[in-house]
């Protein structure tokens, strides 16, 4: 354990996210470009993205774990998957998002169900320093652009006075049990495993559990299937395996009139923590 003590999870956090990288590109490091990506993804989001929907008993093992009549801090709330149900048996809801785009999905929403019990607040939860006195915290698949990690989760267990949950997808290709079965190398992220550490770190005993659910994806023809296996792989990597993907490819998807259906195995992880009353 004293080893472990040693260990400097913030470097390797650093290192690992690209956080000390000399060159940093794409929208984790570039706020505008964050910004601009919600907003064209916003109106559409809950469709195509919603783990309330699409994780079987997810939102019900919430709605256990925290109970009724309770305050809630929803960090990266984004336009309300989880919001808006959990609004129908909370006290009340203090919603944090750094998208304007997400946020006024989420006022159309809770115009829509008649819900006044929610206020949202504009911000990253890094820069978050509102007071409010939440029993708990939530934290969906929104804490992917955060440079200092341990103090994002310290705030979590802060504001979170009888405890928290984080539920993250893990990062992967949509196709990545085509490369698992070649040994083909790919773009993954540790985070999952990083975060559960520097809670244990900090003497905070979370729990961690894994779930799935299955996610369709449509390819209108291979060529399309193709240009994502590229994108995943790169382009050396994928011209020595091309022979191999495309017969695999076409074996395991369904095809339909439309094109290929690909099911896609996602895995969930949740990180959870409550104190003892």
């Amino acid at each position: 354990m004293q080893q472990l003590k040693k260990i400097d999870l913030d470097e390797i956090w650093q290192k690992e996210q690209g956080w000390n990288a000399k060159r940093k590109s794409g929208r984790k490091f570039d706020d505008e470009a964050e910004l601009r990506f919600w907003e064209d993804l916003a109106p559409h989001y809950a469709e195509r993205f919603n783990l309330y929907r699409d994780v079987y008993g997810l939102g019900d093992w919430i709605h256990e774990k925290f109970g009724d009549n309770q305050r809630i801090l929803d960090v990266g709330s984004g336009c309300g998957n989880f919001t808006i149900p959990m609004a129908k048996y909370s006290r009340d809801i203090l919603a944090v998002d750094f998208s304007p785009a997400m946020l006024r999905e989420l006022s159309i929403s809770l115009q829509r169900e008649g819900l006044t019990n929610v206020k949202a607040v504009h911000s990253k939860w890094e820069d978050f320093e509102e007071p409010y006195d939440a029993d708990y915290v939530l934290s969906v698949n929104s804490l992917y652009r955060v440079c200092y990690m341990r103090e994002a989760l310290e705030k979590i267990a802060r504001y979170g006075k009888k405890g928290f949950i984080i539920v993250r997808t893990l990062l992967k290709p949509y196709l990545y049990s085509l490369y698992d079965e070649l040994s083909l190398n790919y773009r993954r992220n540790n985070d999952y495993m990083m975060m559960p550490m520097m809670f244990w770190n900090m003497g905070i005993h979370a729990e961690v559990s894994f779930t799935h659910y299955d996610k369709v994806l449509r390819y209108a023809d291979w060529e399309a299937a193709e240009k994502e296996m590229v994108e995943d792989l790169g382009e050396m990597s994928y011209l020595n395996y091309n022979t191999e993907l495309e017969p695999l490819f076409k074996e395991r998807a369904e095809q339909d009139g439309n094109g290929y259906v690909w099911h896609s195995k996602r895995i969930v992880e949740v990180i959870s923590y409550f104190r003892e009353s």
